[in-house]
């Protein structure tokens, strides 16, 4: 029987956390196990609308279809994967190393309401909802939240001040830049 409880508790915490309140940290299922249920249950419900976004994108006089199904699930799988495994050594150099399941189960649920908002705007803008330009600005500002978002919870979540809580939203949006840029050199030809 598969249990929702995470599922349930970690949508519940993320909103919270969505909302810049701390106290959604405490409603997640925390340890080892609430990483694992956060990191699938996150990428799992996203899972959905990036897959109908890219079928969306998908133009078969451009792209070989097995080659743009490899890229996106990579990149898809490395977005979710590498930034755990960065911040676990980070953790370690600033000795927050005990703070970091705590900070990671966060960063996965706020990343999965921060994605599914990303996806959203990508649909609407792919089903001519809304405009290119409308979706840029609406994608623009989610973007700077976002940021906010994860300063936040890295401020709190790690104990940290806000200067080296800036510099753990420079490195994330780091590694988002460098996925972007792994997922359009597997694209091109």
């Amino acid at each position: 029987m598969i249990d929702l409880r995470p599922l349930y508790f970690g949508l519940a915490g993320g909103a919270r956390l969505v909302r810049l309140d701390i106290s959604g940290m405490y409603l997640v299922k925390g340890g080892v196990s609430g990483f694992w249920a956060s990191l699938f249950w996150s990428a799992g419900l996203v899972l959905p609308l990036y897959v109908l976004l890219m079928l969306l994108r998908f133009d078969p006089q451009v792209h070989d279809g097995l080659r743009f199904l490899f890229s996106h699930g990579v990149v898809y799988s490395l977005a979710w994967l590498i930034f755990p495994v960065i911040m676990e050594r980070v953790t370690v150099f600033i000795d927050r190393r005990q703070y970091f399941l705590r900070f990671i189960i966060g960063y996965n649920w706020l990343g999965c309401f921060y994605n599914l908002f990303f996806l959203l705007v990508g649909l609407a803008q792919a089903s001519h909802m809304i405009s290119w330009e409308a979706a840029s600005a609406i994608s623009a500002g989610l973007m700077l939240a976002g940021l906010v978002w994860i300063g936040h919870l890295a401020k709190h979540a790690l104990d940290i001040p806000y200067s080296a809580a800036v510099g753990i939203v420079v490195l994330d949006l780091f590694m988002g830049v460098m996925i972007n840029l792994l997922s359009v050199s597997l694209l091109s030809n």
